[in-house]
């Protein structure tokens, strides 16, 4: 009777946590949306980056052109003269639903703001599709609920999703969520099978959107090649048969990818499952049919289809490896493209990387594969739980091959978090809810699992709100930057890079041609609405090499290029390396891989910079480091443009060909195919003279006599091999050029023409060898002795990691080798008895110092103590045993106590500070001793003046000011009922005393030079003969009343703080605001 009641109770509870669930999933969805939201909160509805720009530029084309004139888009404005045929290398599925959601609103937001949004959006239901997946493979609605909280904050998602973010991964990621989440849900029974035509068609939506859809496919496919192996609870067959048919035939339907899946050598795997699942599914129906003669027509079916193989292989039918793909097992810059190589994004990951994208679930996720394994060996879920692993094991791999595919982590992670909060989560509900006879606590395993689940989540909150602050602040402060518009520190915008495109777009003509790196042809493309070399499609690394030809040669030789494809071109000149120099080395690079002898090596180590900013020759004479660093030769490029910050140049290419002009543009000089749309453009033929070496044209004769004496020269300045009887060590790996020069009475000296330099180009260096028993090796450019090991007897201390060559004798610790944070090695020497117990000798940027010494208990608060150590007060004096110097010496300081904050000043404790007021404005480097305070003030002559002032004598309501270099106290009142006089224009704080005589007394009055001087004078006289009271030079006097003003001789003493002007009325002299 009573077991009926309580089943019904529990359904309920079932479904109010169902209902809880899925309003906690919708919370972890409005959250995924407001934190993409800080870009557009900040700058606007602005689209970020460079191919953001070109997918708008699709889209806005697909909106006003329609579906037709889309998929026959040639686009002549970009890659000239060539070209570029939109349809066939674009993945449209991001532009399709862009403008279906354009316009299913109506067209009630801008198209633009739907493009800025969209990623937003995605993000957010990419986030519920990643919980859905959490909670299939743990079977935890709980673990679903944490996944989608990851997944919606974690900045591996968020970096490739913020609002303005217009790009491929922000809206792939969700169709990819939601392939996964079907395929497993499809494996869940027997009868689920048909659920994977749904991951079908999101593979195939996902095909739609980004290249990345290779990853999907080969991941279901190794799953269910996984599954054959070991067993699979569904219909495997039935599913995985019902996804690659579904799947691959949607992706066909998409111009990027065609043939691809059948034809493509990175996509063979999961079509190779796919055939050996059928037959092994024939294996079974012929079974039954053939009996003993099975294995006969198996053989001929297996030689059947070698022989298919064979014949097929050889005939290029099978395309092979893309570069990019394996870019992703080879070494960084070891993939044979070095257009690849150039892209950052393209290097390794990191354990930086990781926990920079991932935080705390760097930690957590790894539980949840315990977790997993635990529910794979009991059963439950068996094949989801498979799956997850399996996309943990490639994701993690992919990513450390390459920075950019960190995003893959984040499913992985979110949900790896999830199965293991969400099943510690589970385990405290099942804890605590009693069954029908038995109280929550009544059994001490019970009491004993919740104690330590409660323990766990006090634990746990402290991390949980750390990773909450970590994912907001990397939100807003480091993903939500547009890079096209940015910040200054004071929080004004800097414009400069849109700012060029709309004068491009309003101060050029609508046919001009734009050289630019390749980086920027999408924004220019987008903004300015010009015609373009290249952009970040790279689609032809020999026409990049063109450019960077270009770009990366001597000016004249530049110029021949130039003037026949381009009417202006574009830098960026920032600095800090983000601008066009800190590029140009990829552009040589890439240049000399398609034109050799360009650069003297192959990786043309003598083009750059050095470390002193000084550019190598070949750099120097670059028209990219012209146009960023210096000034332009008016015979061949002309200067039209330098943005507010001076971030982007533009230069006008004098002496246009317009021969070439003409030709390129012209239609009959396309070659289009029969369909009459697609149309490549090709070269003017003037400008392949300059590389015909049998050519007779005069410019192109020039172009070659240059270009040959410039590659003889630099072959010339090739470092020599080395020479013999070398010293051995590491050096010889990286240092060339090398010889032994003998010495009287010397071991010789090593002298090394080119020692190479990470970022810079190879540097000469010598070593003397007399003091170099041991090896020699190559340090940031520099040769050094490899340093003899640390002796046995050497104090501890934190140098020991980075310090070598220590040994110690008579009280002194030396070392010969202590890091640098630039990675160079310095000597450095300490004496041990200035670091006692409890101190510690660290290594600090090449200098030995001491950290650890503790402070008396009386030694006043200041900023010095950060400092120095060992603070003590003694004889009324603040001593302290160690300050550092800006060289990292630390010597012994002392100072008298002070009313203002003490500081360390390169290993000198002054008293910083003192009074509040109007000079800290135009004063610096203020010490106070004592009483006396003593700054360095401006004058208005730009130059400074050393200036004291006694602090007492200046008290509140007066200020000190700067006047002229000079601290000056201002505002002093003076008494009620003075007498009469011009005295009162420079003199404050007067009063007139009550006894007989009557004094009038001043405090401050201002002399000639600009001190402030005490002055008092006896009325009697004064008055009584009705003479004038006067400041002369800092001093009272009584003057005789005259009809003249003012008297001859008499100087006007009246001075104004530096910033402030005086104000003339026809009785007086004041300061304005005084």
């Amino acid at each position: 009777m009573t077991s009926r009641p309580f089943g019904r109770c529990r359904w309920y509870c079932r479904l109010l946590g169902r209902l809880c669930a899925l309003a906690l999933l919708l919370e972890a969805a409005r959250q995924a949306y407001e934190i993409r939201l800080w870009a557009i909160k900040d700058y606007g509805p602005v689209i970020h980056e460079f191919d953001p720009w070109f997918n708008y530029r699709a889209t806005e084309y697909l909106a006003t052109q329609g579906w037709n004139k889309f998929f026959t888009w040639f686009d002549h404005q970009s890659w000239y003269p060539l070209g570029r045929p939109v349809a066939t290398t674009i993945y449209p599925g991001m532009q399709i639903t862009a403008v279906a959601l354009w316009q299913l609103l109506q067209h009630t937001w801008t198209l633009n703001e739907v493009c800025c949004y969209m990623p937003a959006w995605f993000g957010a239901a990419a986030s519920v599709l990643g919980g859905l997946l959490a909670a299939e493979c743990s079977g935890s609605l709980s673990a679903g609920v944490v996944g989608a909280f990851c997944m919606a904050l974690v900045p591996a998602h968020l970096s490739r999703s913020v609002g303005g973010g217009f790009d491929n991964e922000s809206v792939a990621i969700s169709p990819l969520c939601c392939a996964f989440w079907l395929w497993c849900r499809s494996l869940r029974s027997r009868r689920s099978w048909p659920v994977a035509a749904g991951a079908g068609l999101a593979y195939g939506y996902m095909a739609a959107c980004w290249g990345g859809y290779i990853f999907v496919l080969n991941m279901v496919g190794l799953h269910a090649a996984v599954l054959m192996l070991l067993g699979s609870r569904g219909n495997l067959y039935a599913a995985y048969s019902l996804f690659f048919v579904v799947g691959t035939f949607s992706a066909m339907q998409v111009p990027m990818v065609g043939w691809a899946p059948l034809r493509s050598t990175e996509q063979l795997g999961p079509l190779g499952v796919f055939l050996a699942l059928q037959l092994l599914q024939a294996y079974k129906v012929l079974a039954a049919r053939f009996g003993p003669q099975l294995p006969a027509v198996l053989a001929a079916l297996g030689a059947l289809a070698v022989l298919v193989v064979a014949l097929l292989d050889p005939s290029g039918l099978f395309s092979p490896f893309s570069v990019r793909v394996r870019a992703l097992f080879v070494k960084h810059t070891k993939t044979g493209n070095p257009l690849v190589d150039s892209v950052a994004e393209h290097q390794p990951g990191s354990p930086d990387a990781y926990w920079n994208y991932l935080g705390q679930l760097c930690y957590v996720a790894p539980l949840g594969l315990l977790v997993l394994v635990q529910q794979a060996a009991t059963g439950t879920r068996r094949d989801a739980g498979i799956f997850l692993l399996l996309l943990a094991a490639v994701a993690y791999f992919f990513a450390s091959k390459m920075k950019r595919l960190i995003i893959l982590l984040a499913l992985p992670g979110s949900a790896l978090t999830g199965s293991f909060l969400g099943r510690a989560f589970d385990c405290a509900v099942a804890a605590i809810d009693p069954d029908q006879s038995k109280a929550p606590f009544s059994s001490p395993v019970r009491l004993a699992k919740v104690t330590a689940l409660g323990s766990l989540a006090l634990a746990l909150r402290p991390r949980v709100e750390e990773f909450l602050d970590f994912c907001h602040d990397k939100a807003r402060w480091s993903l939500s930057h547009p890079q096209i518009v940015t910040k200054a520190r004071n929080g004004a915008l800097i414009d400069d890079y849109r700012q060029a495109y709309v004068w491009l777009r309003e101060n050029t003509p609508e046919d001009a041609r734009i050289m630019a790196w390749w980086d920027y042809g999408y924004q220019i493309a987008g903004i300015a609405n010009r015609t373009t070399l290249a952009d970040g499609n790279t689609w032809n690394h020999e026409h990049i090499a063109l450019l960077g030809l270009c770009l990366s040669s001597p000016i004249p030789e530049a110029h021949k290029i130039a003037r026949h494809l381009a009417d202006y071109v574009l830098v960026w000149a920032g600095g800090g390396g983000k601008d066009d120099v800190g590029k140009s080395k990829h552009m040589a690079r890439i240049a000399n891989s398609v034109y050799p002898g360009h650069c003297a090596e192959e990786d043309c180590d003598d083009y750059g910079v050095f470390p002193d900013g000084k550019p190598s020759q070949m750099m120097g004479q670059s028209l990219v480091y012209s146009l960023c660093r210096a000034k332009l030769e008016g015979q061949f490029f002309q200067e039209v443009y330098v943005s507010a910050n001076r971030r982007v140049r533009i230069a006008r290419v004098l002496e246009v060909s317009s021969g070439s002009r003409a030709w390129a543009g012209d239609p009959r000089n396309r070659r289009c195919d029969a369909g009459g749309w697609f149309c490549p453009g090709q070269y003017p033929p003037e400008l392949l003279e300059l590389f015909n070496n049998k050519t007779t044209a005069q410019e192109a004769l020039e172009y070659q006599e240059a270009y040959e004496e410039r590659c003889q020269r630099q072959q010339a300045s090739k470092p020599a091999p080395n020479g013999p009887n070398l010293p051995e060590g590491s050096y010889l790996d990286s240092c060339r050029g090398c010889s032994l020069e003998p010495r009287p009475a010397s071991a010789g000296r090593l002298v090394c023409s080119h020692c190479r330099l990470p970022g810079s180009p190879s540097m000469p260096s010598w070593l003397d060898l007399d003091e170099c028993p041991l090896h020699v090796n190559n340090i940031q450019g520099r040769l050094e002795c490899e340093p003899k090991p640390n002796e046995p007897d050497i104090p501890e201390g934190g140098y020991r990691q980075s310090c070598r060559g220590c040994s110690s004798a008579e009280g002194v610790l030396r070392c010969s080798h202590c890091a640098t944070a630039g990675g160079r090695n310095r000597r450095s020497a300490f004496e041990l008895r200035r670091c006692p117990e409890p101190g510690m000798l660290e290594n600090q940027d090449g200098v030995l110092s001491c950290r650890g010494l503790i402070h008396s208990a009386e030694v006043p608060e200041g900023k010095y103590l950060a400092s120095c150590q060992g603070c003590k007060v003694s004889a009324e004096l603040v001593v302290c045993a160690l300050c550092s110097k800006a060289d990292g010496r630390q010597v012994e300081a002392s100072s008298p106590p002070c009313e203002g904050e003490l500081e360390n000043q390169d290993g000198t404790l002054v008293c910083a500070g003192g009074l509040d007021g109007p000079y800290r404005r135009s004063c610096g480097e203020c010490r106070q001793q004592k009483d006396e305070l003593s700054c360095s003030c401006s004058q208005s002559s730009g130059q400074q003046r050393r200036s004291s002032y006694q602090v007492s004598r200046c008290k509140a309501p007066a200020e000190l000011h700067n006047v002229e270099g000079r601290l000056t106290c201002l505002g002093v009142p003076n008494a009620e009922h003075l007498p009469g006089g011009e005295y009162q224009q420079s003199c404050q704080g007067c009063r007139v005393s009550q006894g007989s005589p009557a004094v009038l007394a001043c405090s401050h009055c201002l002399s000639e030079d600009g001190r402030q001087l005490e002055s008092a004078l006896p009325l009697q006289d004064c008055l009584a003969n009705r003479m004038r009271l006067q400041n002369l030079n800092g001093a009272l006097v009584c003057r005789e009343k005259t009809d003249r003003e003012p008297r001859q001789g008499h100087r006007e003493i009246h001075t104004c703080p530096q910033g402030v002007r005086k104000q003339r009325t026809a009785h007086c002299v004041s300061c304005q605001g005084t």
